[in-house]
């Protein structure tokens, strides 16, 4: 994943001499892309003005480039993508599938629990660095809630599937509750400022105009997100209006959304070490006539290469072998597909868990803030160094400590 943000008036995307050519001669700045020699996977259109040509169009679907157009508060308008894959046998076996009342309650169970799942590891991995995290309680809490889906699942058979669908929504739904509380804890201790309060506001419970900063971010983030889910669905050739979990609905995307459900902390993650960084403030951001905030350009950059890096790490997948979130995406919906047709009898979605590979954590944190004067030398801790790092604790900034003195520690 590596797409290109492009944004502000006067852009012009086309094609010169077999190169792509994007250029905004309002800023003087001017990209060119040689024929299969562009190590972008996308491009994300954030504008109201400029043009592209219909060559430059075609460069794009040839060489397998995602073109996202965004709405002005960061919601997803469009998507240009390469030419899906026609498997009349598939979209035949997927509607089928949702159809049969057991498979698709097994698809729908198996997508929140995975999301669950990976939400608790997220919460788990963040009550390392943040004190407001009672990862035990959490833990107790989601124990209650895991007895009632086992009664959802005993009664998932005996039971019309609407009610069965909606009674999992109901148990994913208080997981949910409980991630969200744990981060605008976390939001609001990194930046106050931001104000956050909540995914929904008095006008939009969706939430699709932002009203303050970390609705922006997030909002930005899962359009993203929904981007990369769609592409990896449409080269697979599953059908985006037949989803498990999510209802049908006219102008919706229901198996887009199922899909977005495995890898939403992706994007919540982002955030956070957006804000932990401490790059970012109000002025950042834009406020419409309306008063719905979206992101400035500086700031939607550094949100993308934050997911950038999140989504290309690399984890053990299968057979010891390290593979990138996309591809996992993919192999993924590939394992899906395999059971939608009836090739493969079991399927399960696996998502490895993220590690956050940071030594800033609450322990530490605190020796370094209880640091003696004696401790300090043995150490070999300069001592502008140790005020410079406690200074960064008080600012609830993260911080380095080298691997000799952690190892010293």
């Amino acid at each position: 994943m590596n797409p290109l943000l492009i944004t502000g008036f006067g852009t012009s995307i086309n094609v010169d001499k077999r190169k792509l050519i994007i250029a905004n001669r309002l800023k003087g700045k001017k990209l060119e892309f040689y024929p299969h020699k562009t190590n972008h996977d996308g491009i994300i259109i954030d504008g109201h003005t400029g043009n592209i040509t219909f060559e430059a169009m075609r460069w794009l679907s040839k060489h397998n480039i995602n073109l996202t157009l965004l709405n002005w508060n960061g919601q997803l308008l469009a998507n240009m993508m390469p030419e899906q894959p026609k498997s009349g046998k598939l979209r035949v076996k997927q509607y089928q599938k949702y159809l049969d009342s057991t498979d698709r309650f097994e698809i729908a169970l198996k997508i929140v629990q995975v999301k669950v799942e990976q939400s608790l590891n997220l919460l788990e991995e963040l009550s390392r660095f943040h004190e407001s995290v009672d990862i035990i309680s959490i833990r107790k809490y989601v124990e209650k809630e895991d007895l009632l889906l086992l009664g959802v699942m005993k009664n998932s058979e005996k039971q019309d599937i609407s009610k069965s669908i909606k009674q999992l929504m109901t148990y994913e739904g208080r997981i949910a509750g409980i991630y969200l509380e744990n981060l605008t804890a976390i939001f609001n201790h990194l930046n106050p400022k931001f104000n956050f309060t909540g995914r929904k506001n008095k006008v939009n419970s969706r939430n699709n105009n932002a009203s303050d900063e970390i609705n922006a971010l997030l909002n930005y983030g899962y359009a993203i997100l929904e981007s990369e889910i769609r592409k990896a669905i449409n080269s697979i050739g599953l059908d985006y209006s037949i989803g498990f979990l999510h209802e049908i609905n006219q102008s919706r995307t229901p198996l887009v959304y199922d899909i977005q459900e495995l890898f939403r902390w992706l994007i919540d993650i982002s955030v956070i070490q957006l804000l932990e960084e401490k790059k970012i403030k109000k002025s950042n951001f834009i406020i419409t006539e309306n008063y719905h905030t979206r992101l400035g350009e500086d700031v939607a950059k550094l949100l993308i290469a934050k997911i950038n890096s999140n989504f290309n790490a690399r984890y053990n997948y299968k057979n010891g072998k390290q593979y990138s979130y996309p591809i996992i995406l993919q192999d993924n919906l590939q394992q899906l597909s395999n059971f939608i047709i009836d090739k493969n009898k079991e399927f399960d979605f696996v998502i490895p868990k993220m590690k956050l590979n940071r030594n800033d954590n609450l322990e530490l944190r605190d020796k370094i803030l209880n640091m003696s004067s004696d401790e300090r030398k043995r150490l070999g801790i300069n001592k502008s160094t140790l005020w410079y790092i406690k200074k960064n604790l008080s600012e609830k900034k993260t911080f380095n400590i080298s691997e000799k003195i952690l190892l010293k520690m």
